[in-house]
């Protein structure tokens, strides 16, 4: 082939219990996603609402780029830091409108980075992911979860 390829990082899913993981390639082939999303029933995952919250989750993960599932899953240390740069920016100001302010800093924070806090694409962000799947949990009569994921960007390294 003569071409210079190299492989940055590499990862496989497996689903554990009930679930299903799918793969998401986007246009242009730049972007990957693997997710893996369970239920409490086995019969849940071939139910058409199911695959539908599990491709919209993929096309979520694609376009907003989270780093994590949820808010239990950041590292504490990286919560830490966070806090401390936002603390630092405000440090004129009163104790009181510190400790808001960085209640807000922090709420932006994991919005940023955790899947389920994240604005649902396709609904222009008017409801979360964790409302998303709320609602089709109640609407297939299951618990489901999203359970991880993986990103894989053209040219992004392991770090």
């Amino acid at each position: 082939m003569g071409e210079n390829i190299q492989i940055g990082r590499h990862s496989t899913l497996e689903v554990e219990g009930s679930g299903m993981v799918a793969a998401y390639i986007h246009t242009g082939a730049k972007v990957g996603v693997l997710v893996e999303v369970g239920a409490g029933k086995d019969e849940t995952t071939s139910q058409d609402a199911f695959k539908s919250l599990v491709k919209d989750i993929t096309l979520q993960i694609a376009a907003a780029n989270p780093t994590c599932v949820s808010r239990e899953s950041v590292d504490p240390d990286l919560i830490a830091k966070e806090k401390e740069i936002a603390a630092e920016q405000f440090k004129d100001k009163p104790a009181q409108a510190v400790e808001q302010i960085l209640k807000g800093k922090m709420e932006k924070f994991f919005q940023n980075i955790c899947l389920v806090d994240q604005g649902f694409v396709k609904q222009n962000g008017d409801i979360s992911i964790k409302e998303h799947v709320a609602s089709a949990s109640k609407e297939l009569g299951d618990e489901i979860s999203i359970r991880r994921f993986l990103r894989f960007q053209v040219g992004e390294t392991d770090e």
